[in-house]
């Protein structure tokens, strides 16, 4: 008959063992902090930060169309379809980055600015040169990262570009 282990081992082994339970509790610290994020990482939340911002103006921007009367119905169409785009540039860029579980972001919402333009010719205008800068910013990181996201990025750069004309024939029309 062969003999287990005695009751004294398993209080010896169990007693051995609490010091490594104990500092199991900590649980994730004891790793210590996390490293910085990578620089496609940076360069990806870039990129979102500037979607965001692009929306937020275009929401101001659909504002002011709208409060200045139905004479503006075809602008505020094309501002919402431009829109539309840079939302769908956001999703895509957003459902590339990973990270840890946190609160959802907020909704982007028009935030007001104090150095808005004054008039719906000027705000158009200074859509268009941040619809610029935006293509321009993502055209200078492509190098720097991933192909899969050097490609998305090329193409919301490129798509930015084609804003472009849309919005100087609007501003024209001012």
């Amino acid at each position: 008959m062969a003999a287990g282990p005695t009751r004294r081992a398993m209080l010896a082994a169990s007693a051995a063992a609490v010091p490594l339970l104990v500092s199991a509790c900590r649980g994730i610290q004891v790793l210590g902090t996390p490293p910085p994020p990578g620089r496609d990482v940076r360069a990806l939340q870039s990129a979102i930060s500037g979607e965001r911002a692009l929306i937020s103006s275009y929401h101001s921007a659909i504002a002011q169309a709208t409060a200045a009367g139905s004479g503006d119905r075809a602008t505020v169409a094309s501002l919402s379809r431009l829109l539309a785009e840079h939302h769908q540039h956001l999703a895509q860029l957003t459902a590339r980055l990973v990270e840890p579980s946190r609160s959802a972001a907020p909704p982007v919402k028009p935030t007001p600015s104090a150095s808005a333009p004054a008039g719906l010719g000027a705000v158009i205008a200074s859509l268009a040169a941040a619809e610029q800068a935006a293509s321009a910013r993502l055209a200078s990181q492509l190098l720097a990262v991933p192909p899969s996201l050097a490609q998305l990025m090329a193409s919301i750069s490129a798509s930015e570009a084609t804003h472009l004309p849309v919005l100087h024939s609007l501003g024209k029309s001012r």
